[in-house]
């Protein structure tokens, strides 16, 4: 074994957590297009939606058994964008309140008659808990997506909001502008996750 070599087990651990992450949002976003598209446009787009998801969590497995046999560097792992007892903790928190807020916002909306605006509603507020995210991980993508999803939702807001078009439209525009984020999201952990599996394994079988 080459620590020298070896990437920190936080890191790996928190790849292998945002590709799960990414794998399940894809598909639930991905399947919003059935609300307002033609089935068979629906179930093109749902399907390479699942397809990616289930290559993100095969990579997630490979990754949470290379974690498994890392040795601790939990300092090493929050430096370089992965999960740390703090980082763990804001992520949580981030991830409570946004949940909170769509629980409300959700209910609010439907309450007042307005369960129209409720997809696009969600999205914006996905999209503005990416802006923290960016700030905690240090990574600069998350505010790329951040920027990229609330102008969705927001986009949204607005078609609705002026009656543009129908409501069950736009949700599945939304879904697929949402989706697109969490699938590039994806593909960059996903790419991530290649280097750090190789770099993995030639630390685990140096002499």
């Amino acid at each position: 074994m080459n620590p020298d070599i070896l990437p920190p087990k936080g890191l790996t651990r928190g790849i292998a957590i945002g590709l799960v992450l990414m794998a399940v949002f894809t598909v639930w976003w991905a399947s919003d297009t059935f609300y307002g598209f033609a089935r068979p446009v629906a179930v093109v787009l749902t399907a390479v939606g699942v397809a990616a998801a289930l290559l993100f969590i095969v990579q997630s497995v490979r990754l949470f058994r290379i974690t498994r046999r890392l040795p601790a560097s939990e300092g090493a792992g929050a430096a370089q964008g992965g999960f740390s007892k703090k980082r763990g903790r804001a992520f949580g928190w981030i991830f409570a309140a946004e949940g909170t807020l769509i629980g409300v916002t959700v209910v609010v909306l439907a309450s007042a008659g307005l369960d129209r605006f409720a997809v696009p509603a969600i999205a914006l507020i996905v999209g503005l808990h990416f802006y923290p995210m960016g700030w905690v991980f240090q990574r600069s993508i998350d505010v790329w997506l951040a920027t990229w999803v609330t102008l969705v939702g927001i986009a949204g807001l607005v078609v609705i909001g002026i009656d543009l078009a129908d409501a069950a439209l736009v949700w599945a525009y939304v879904g697929v502008g949402v989706a697109s984020a969490t699938l590039a999201y994806g593909i960059y952990m996903f790419r991530y996750a290649s280097v750090l599996v190789k770099r993995a394994s030639r630390g685990l079988t140096a002499a």
